[in-house]
């Protein structure tokens, strides 16, 4: 009884963590029924916690996290303790801890370039969705029906215009060339020319209108103050491709990736800054988002530098201005 009780406690730890960084295959989803609908998140640098060593509880800060090891390197308040690695399993956050929804995993795991109405099967869609004068309402993957919609029917129009976009650009090439070599246009190119111009016109109408229908859904499930937050993480992000693409005139980074890096580093730096002159308390979400995004580019071997030297004073600003929000929340 004892083995079994320490393989199921295994067997449960490891669903967790694999639920945790996100390491789930769709199909997979039945070995996964017997976990609670929402699994604690991972927790993150800067996060106070009490963990469980030498036989006592001690108070501490999350320093680094290692998902290889399933570990976090923390560093106690107590004079003396110092930094020690610890299992995740002996660590508890001292505060409120971020859930994830189990089906939001598997839902994220499903195409984006499927059509409204194949997102999911028929049949499993009908456990989630309920109609309403033959409007489609309730929520998947946390999400209200119609906000998935919108959002498919997006980018069904913006591949579009991809697509029309490259057409023009091709015709644009062929005009170029002929007017080049004094080659009269025929009534083909011309004609072609004329539908792509006015596709793209129909085409930017209705994208209009799906974008005012998708910033009231935003508004209505996000909050003003979260898009406005999201918004400044796009603005951050325009300006810091500005500086590197300036900036690499002179320096001549030929790495793609490298030079993207750079960008998104860049980013995180204004991103703080305009927080913190911001005082907007839901940019917290977002920039924690933005810490996640690149450190999941990172290069294993360049992690724990990348805790080091962006994780962890990061944290620390955070932390600072979280104590400056709380004293003066207006």
């Amino acid at each position: 009884l004892a083995v079994t009780q320490v393989k199921r406690k295994q067997w449960y730890q490891r669903r967790v963590r694999e639920l945790q960084q996100g390491k789930v295959n769709p199909d997979e989803a039945e070995l996964y029924k017997d976990l609670a609908d929402e699994i604690p998140a991972m927790l993150i640098i800067g996060t106070s916690v009490t963990a469980h060593i030498k036989d006592g509880l001690f108070v501490g800060e999350v320093e680094a996290v290692d998902p290889t090891t399933n570990t976090y390197r923390i560093r106690f308040d107590r004079p003396g303790l110092g930094t020690h690695t610890v299992p995740d399993y002996n660590v508890l956050s001292n505060g409120d801890v971020d859930m994830i929804a189990k089906d939001t995993l598997f839902a994220s795991q499903e195409p984006t370039d499927l059509l409204p109405d194949v997102i999911l099967p028929q049949a499993n869609l009908s456990s989630y969705i309920t109609t309403e004068h033959g409007i489609s309402t309730g929520f998947l993957g946390g999400y209200p029906v119609p906000f998935l919609r919108c959002i498919v029917k997006m980018n069904k129009l913006l591949k579009v215009k991809r697509d029309l976009l490259s057409k023009i650009k091709n015709l644009n090439s062929t005009v170029e060339r002929k007017t080049s070599f004094k080659e009269p246009l025929d009534s083909g190119t011309q004609l072609m020319y004329a539908t792509v111009v006015l596709d793209l016109d129909k085409l930017n109408k209705v994208l209009q209108t799906n974008v005012k229908d998708l910033q009231q859904h935003c508004k209505t499930h996000l909050g003003s103050e979260t898009l406005a937050a999201i918004q400044v993480k796009s603005e951050c992000m325009e300006a810091a491709e500005q500086l590197v693409k300036e900036a690499n005139q002179l320096i001549k980074l030929k790495h793609e990736k490298s030079t993207k890096f750079v960008a998104e580093l860049t980013a995180l730096l204004i991103q703080v800054e305009r927080l913190s002159t911001s005082k907007n308390s839901n940019s917290m979400p977002v920039l924690n988002e933005s810490i996640r995004n690149l450190r999941s580019i990172v290069h294993p071997s360049n992690l724990h530098s990348f805790q080091e030297n962006v994780e962890v004073p990061l944290a620390h600003i955070q932390a600072r201005l979280k104590q400056e929000f709380l004293a003066n929340p207006d």
